[in-house]
């Protein structure tokens, strides 16, 4: 099993370090804590979180999701945040 430092996985998204771990706490990213400071990631992780931020073409052609009661306008807002 191969461990990807935050560095390397940032590197390789073309992100920043501290981009790279803002996002991993907002999303609450699957990560490996090696000691207080020390965060890597699995092979089986990095590719949970490509698939958890990918969208599939189906959803794409499909459009914004609705919520009943909820306009399209506000619909296609909450799915750009």
């Amino acid at each position: 099993m191969r461990l990807t430092t935050e560095a390397d996985l940032a590197e390789q998204f073309g992100l920043s370090v501290e981009k790279l771990r803002e996002l991993r706490r907002r999303h609450r990213w699957p990560h490996v804590r090696l000691g207080r400071f020390d965060v890597r990631f699995t092979d089986a992780q990095v590719e949970q979180i490509v698939a958890q931020h990918s969208q599939t073409p189906e959803a794409a052609i499909a459009g914004p999701v609705k919520v009943p009661g909820q306009t399209a306008r506000s619909a296609a807002r909450r799915r750009s945040a």
